[in-house]
């Protein structure tokens, strides 16, 4: 057996939207958005360039989950999340690190048999609790809206059918935790960007 070394990746630098005025009060946070390449596309045949050790997602999924704990992000985007990894793996995870979350898979999913689902990817957002209420989610299905809205245009059509992509988004509300140098804290609400798969 041979002993494997990898390197780290090297740090990813955080891009500050905005400078915070301390005269008033801010509410800070950090968001992060990560591909965790849904196990049934990490193929030699897409990375041959990539040992199949560094493929194998047991392998994979430690080196993800140490990355989303290192930046600590106060909302989390994860895409290309298998349903059953969802459930088994970074929803129970991210829980023990104050973190709740919502999925939603691909439409695909809807038509397939219960044991098939679970390994359709989707999309997860995941908060920080101590920062945050869940007041909604929605999940954008594009192809039902390119049906709706072609208007004749098969062009339209074959591009967006295929692929099955989907959005999900998430109403957060702020915690009073959320807010730095808080005088009388206004609740606001921040509305989650849509993330596509």
């Amino acid at each position: 057996m041979a002993l494997v070394t990898a390197n780290h990746p090297p740090q990813r630098p955080w891009i500050p939207l905005t400078r915070p005025n301390r005269t008033r009060p801010t509410c800070i946070f950090t968001v992060m958005c990560y591909n965790v390449l849904c196990d049934k596309y990490a193929t030699r045949q897409m990375y041959g360039y990539c040992p199949s050790w560094a493929l194998d997602w047991e392998y994979r999924k430690k080196g993800i989950l140490d990355e989303i704990r290192h930046y600590a992000a106060d909302i989390i985007s994860l895409q290309e999340v298998e349903t059953d990894q969802f459930y088994n793996f970074f929803l129970p995870e991210l829980k023990h690190d104050g973190y709740d979350g919502i999925f939603s898979p691909k439409s695909r999913a809807k038509t397939m048999a219960e044991n098939d689902r679970k390994y359709v990817d989707g999309c997860a957002i995941f908060y920080r609790t101590a920062k945050f209420t869940l007041i909604k989610e929605h999940l954008v299905e594009f192809n039902q809206l390119a049906m709706a809205n072609a208007e004749g245009s098969d062009h339209m059509l074959n591009r967006v059918m295929p692929k099955d992509n989907i959005g999900l988004a998430a109403l957060l509300r702020t915690k009073e935790a959320a807010w730095d140098n808080a005088m009388s804290i206004q609740k606001l609400d921040f509305t989650k960007r849509v993330e596509r798969c």
